[in-house]
């Protein structure tokens, strides 16, 4: 069988090549005897599917609910960090973690991961066996802390990462928090007017044989619909959801619905840089600990689902293989902003790429806050706007006929 490979020298250079073995076990034996430490490995067909995925369907990412979340990961980055500063060696690290753990979906985890490593594995194998858990950036940057011995480093820098996603995940929400009970709250009043009160108008009118204007029969029309044909409506919704979720899966059109999205007014701005952002922290993180920069860019595209910015990774680490810049390669997109793309290109000129890409990232994190509010504060008048005047199109529709009742009783 044949298993494409890549893998850290002693010296920390990323290689890449393919090998013939009867099992992967042995194919990792023999990358190891060889003195180098295993990033990635797999078969030569698990490859190719993985290659040929893209061209039919953009397949969901795995929940990350299944055994732990950003929070636990966080806490067993800082349990590890702490332990190992303080002496302790891996497999009793993992032993007083695994004791500890009150979740037994990730205790569990916990406790593979040990037997892993007491098995003679690398942790970052071991970790490896849990892909639904450790993602492929974590699973870097604890390999590039066991190649350059700065394993507690590695984690630190992890629960720093995880805790810099978690602050933007809570910010996100917080924002949309607002404007969606603005929305829920809407929902309820249309539903009290569609429900409750037009068709007691409707009685009154009919009872009074009231010649009823265009907007009052359309009002009416929709609450018979509503009422008397609420279960074809319910199932076209759910037909009608079930077929965009499957057309947003194919690759082309989701394509195109980013492309659409990044070019929407204020919109398109705010989701570039909360993207970027993310993909620019996750690069801070690895290159930190030390992991080679075109394996970091590799690695980052769990960073972003975005269509897009997956194209220009692309393109980034297309330049940096063939011996070119980043920062040169992000000034070509119009993804990236001039000022970020030349704060990255003047830290990689001077040697320290790490420390911009950090600065940047930060920098961005603090803007996008800034920009969120400002967002936010343009929604919530807009909604509550439209809520009054929904509201209003339907007391006009409704009192307009019983104005014309009066004025012809006047008479």
């Amino acid at each position: 069988m044949q298993f494409v490979y890549q893998a850290m020298t002693s010296d920390g250079q990323t290689v890449s090549d393919r090998l013939e073995a009867a099992s992967r076990s042995e194919a990792a034996d023999a990358l190891r005897a060889k003195g180098l430490t295993i990033l990635n490995l797999d078969s030569r067909g698990a490859e190719l599917r993985r290659a040929a995925a893209p061209l039919r369907l953009r397949m969901p990412q795995p929940l990350r609910w299944r055994a732990a979340g950003r929070g636990d990961l966080m806490l067993l980055a800082r349990q590890l960090k702490m332990l190992l500063e303080s002496g302790s060696a891996v497999v009793p690290a993992l032993e007083a973690i695994e004791a500890q753990t009150r979740k037994p979906a990730l205790r569990a985890v916990v406790g593979s991961v040990r037997e892993g490593v007491e098995r003679g594995g690398s942790l970052t194998e071991a970790l490896r066996e849990h892909p639904a858990v450790f993602s492929p950036v974590f699973c870097s940057m604890v390999a590039a802390g066991e190649a350059t011995g700065a394993l507690p480093d590695a984690f630190r820098r992890l629960a720093e990462l995880t805790l810099r996603q978690q602050q933007v995940r809570r910010m996100l929400w917080g924002a949309m928090l607002y404007p969606a009970i603005l929305s829920v709250l809407c929902l309820g009043v249309i539903g009290l007017l569609i429900g409750f009160v037009v068709p007691r108008f409707e009685m009154l009118f009919t009872n009074l044989r009231a010649k009823l204007p265009a907007t009052t029969q359309m009002i009416f029309a929709v609450s018979h619909l509503v009422l008397h044909r609420w279960p074809y409506l319910l199932a076209g919704a759910a037909a009608a959801a079930t077929g965009l979720y499957l057309l947003l899966r194919l690759t082309r059109i989701a394509s195109r619905l980013d492309e659409l999205l990044l070019r929407a007014p204020l919109l398109g701005r705010l989701t570039a840089r909360l993207v970027l952002g993310r993909i620019l922290r996750v690069w801070a993180a690895m290159l930190r600990c030390h992991v080679p920069l075109l394996e970091t860019i590799q690695k980052s595209r769990d960073a972003s689902r975005n269509a897009q910015f997956l194209k220009l990774l692309g393109q980034v680490e297309e330049s940096v293989a063939s011996g070119g810049h980043v920062g040169r390669a992000l000034a070509q997109s119009p993804l990236v902003e001039p000022v970020v793309a030349a704060a990255i290109a003047t830290g990689e000129a001077n040697g320290r790429l790490a420390e911009s890409v950090e600065f940047v990232s930060n920098w961005l994190d603090d803007d996008n806050t800034q920009l969120i509010a400002g967002v936010t504060r343009i929604v919530e008048p807009a909604m509550l706007t439209l809520m009054g005047v929904i509201v209003g199109l339907v007391a006009m529709s409704l009192f307009l006929p019983l104005f014309d009742l009066a004025t012809a009783g006047g008479h």
